[in-house]
């Protein structure tokens, strides 16, 4: 091995403390899911592991084994007092009815549709006994306040209703139920009357969704009258996926790249990389940078709806961002996985959302395919190796920068596109294998309308708003190429294959799989062979092969 294998191999850090705790958990909390047990007999099972287990921490082998156990333990009994109770047969049978439910708000899906509906997830504060519900029980809501309400709906807003109750039943098909139920959600609540607020939204939440509305004001700011590509300005800086018309819609989803209208990694990403850039501009000490940069950061995720994934996205920046101030060496690798263990300890849930699966498996295949496979692209086809860099010209330069920049993107989009593959055949039916090229065209012009976008609300919160609207139209150019590349690709043939009714059983297999051999090649530091890394990947499209000619 040489030695710039040798230092791309320590670059590379996936010890993390809570690795361990994470695979107990998720074992755990699947286990309550599936099987109930006596709580008294779990925790003393439990206790009894972690007894052993702290009397075996010299063994690096057994170790691991009881202190998984003992966690499972744990977050079994954890998941039984936390999760949410899956209704009997009996109660799933009966009729749509009406019921009289007190309801608070916890995420809005779309904020008033043409028809003046907002819907969203809620959970019961109260219910009569013949609804069948008990207190905290998510459902999914469809609510239209009376249009003399200056309140509208958002998060925390506490308010009671009478409407129609209707469980989902498990013979409902559909993408959104399966999605529905998957999150632990059985009821729909719909064609609400005689509204009433209860509690109304707080100073802070009120003022965010002011801000909100001014920065859908400064987003369209010299918007052409006949053009629909504001529309996916906005959609892309306030995740405002309401604004996208019929066909943006169907065609970003056909593509796999409706991720960019989601506040998630890549938003949280990029703005957090601004503001960084910025106070290390201006030289604000490396320890105070957290302490500036993740308020403004938590504002915008507020500002925007606070989604699942936005939060997911700022809990792993806080993360990384907290272990660099504290003069701690940088991993990635443990801050993504303290960033799920603190999810899932909140709410336990979301385990089994699509999204929370999406985020993270598509990240820890960054970390542990991506980056890897960047460094050994990047040794293998770097350009002009064998001349003096003294003799260099600026084409050497810009070929070999250009080189190096299409390998970190191949890399990048290639390991996402691999993590995100079952999981889009299993819940969407469909694989878009002309999205590992797409997205390599496509992130960076994204994240360059997202910069446009942030530098062009600051300067309509600080300057003149003309400044605003010249920002707005150069992000217009950029949205306006990437929609033209989006639209081309769709009339590529096989860009997109259907692939429906892909089993849930392969899906988890293949990704259990995968991940297992990429952390086999990573505790394997005898060697770096690229054969090792390319394995787990060669496994996975293989199986997704089969799958597909089985069908």
């Amino acid at each position: 091995m040489n030695n710039a294998s040798m230092v791309n191999r320590k670059s590379i850090q996936i010890r993390a403390p809570g690795f361990y705790l994470l695979i107990g958990m998720i074992g755990g909390l699947n286990a309550a899911q599936l099987w109930d047990a006596p709580l008294f007999w779990l925790l003393v099972g439990a206790s009894a592991l972690a007894l052993v287990t702290l009397t075996k921490i010299g063994n690096k082998r057994l170790w691991p084994l009881l202190f998984i156990a003992a966690s499972t333990l744990t977050f079994w009994a954890y998941g039984i007092i936390r999760l949410p109770q899956h209704p009997d047969a009996l109660a799933l049978s009966l009729p749509p009815r009406e019921a009289k439910l007190t309801l608070e708000v916890q995420r809005v899906l779309q904020v008033e549709n043409r028809f003046g509906e907002s819907t969203g997830i809620a959970k019961v504060i109260s219910a009569p006994r013949l609804s069948r519900l008990t207190p905290k029980t998510p459902i999914y809501f469809r609510l239209k306040l009376p249009e003399d309400e200056s309140v509208h709906v958002a998060r925390r807003l506490q308010l009671k209703a009478t409407g129609v109750l209707t469980p989902i039943l498990h013979y409902d098909e559909g993408n959104f139920n399966s999605y529905l139920k998957s999150i632990g959600i059985h009821y729909r609540f719909n064609r609400a009357v005689k509204m009433e607020i209860i509690r109304p939204l707080s100073a802070f939440d009120q003022f965010c969704k002011k801000m909100n509305a001014r920065f859908q004001g400064y987003l369209h700011l010299g918007k052409p009258e006949v053009s629909e590509i504001a529309n996916i300005y906005s959609a892309m800086l306030l995740g405002r996926k309401i604004e996208l018309t019929k066909k943006q819609m169907e065609r970003y989803q056909m593509t796999g790249t409706m991720h960019f209208f989601a506040i998630s990694g890549l938003h949280i990403g990029v703005i957090a990389t601004v503001i960084f850039q910025f106070l290390s501009l201006i030289r604000v000490p490396r320890a105070l940078n957290p302490l500036i940069g993740l308020p403004l950061l938590f504002l915008y995720v507020e500002i925007t709806g606070a989604a699942p994934s936005a939060v997911r996205a700022f809990l792993m920046v806080a993360f990384f961002w907290a272990s660099f101030a504290c003069q701690r060496q940088r991993n990635s690798f443990a801050a993504l996985i303290g960033s799920a263990i603190f999810v899932l300890l909140i709410q336990p849930p979301q385990l089994w959302s699509i999204g929370f699966q999406l985020s993270y498996y598509v990240v820890l295949s960054i970390l542990l395919l991506g980056l890897p496979l960047y460094e050994q692209l990047n040794e293998r086809f770097q350009l002009f190796q064998w001349l003096p860099k003294d003799s260099w010209t600026p084409i050497h330069y810009a070929c070999a920068w250009s080189s190096k920049k299409l390998c970190l993107f191949f890399a990048i989009s290639f390991s996402a596109w691999l993590a995100s593959t079952p999981l889009s055949a299993q819940f969407f039916g469909f694989i878009a294998p002309g999205a590992i090229f797409l997205n390599m065209l496509l992130v960076n012009l994204v994240a360059l309308a997202i910069i446009t976008g942030i530098l062009s609300l600051t300067s309509a919160l600080l300057l003149p708003l003309a400044g605003c609207t010249f920002l707005n139209h150069s992000a217009w150019i950029v949205i306006s190429l990437m929609d033209k590349i989006v639209i081309l690709f769709t009339h590529i043939p096989g860009a997109v294959v259907s692939c429906d009714d892909f089993p849930t059983k392969t899906n988890y297999l293949t990704l259990s799989i995968y991940f297992s051999l990429l952390l086999w090649h990573h505790h394997n530091k005898r060697t770096s062979q690229l054969w090792r890394l390319l394995a787990g990947p060669t496994v996975l499209l293989g199986i997704i092969a089969v799958g597909l000619l089985v069908q």
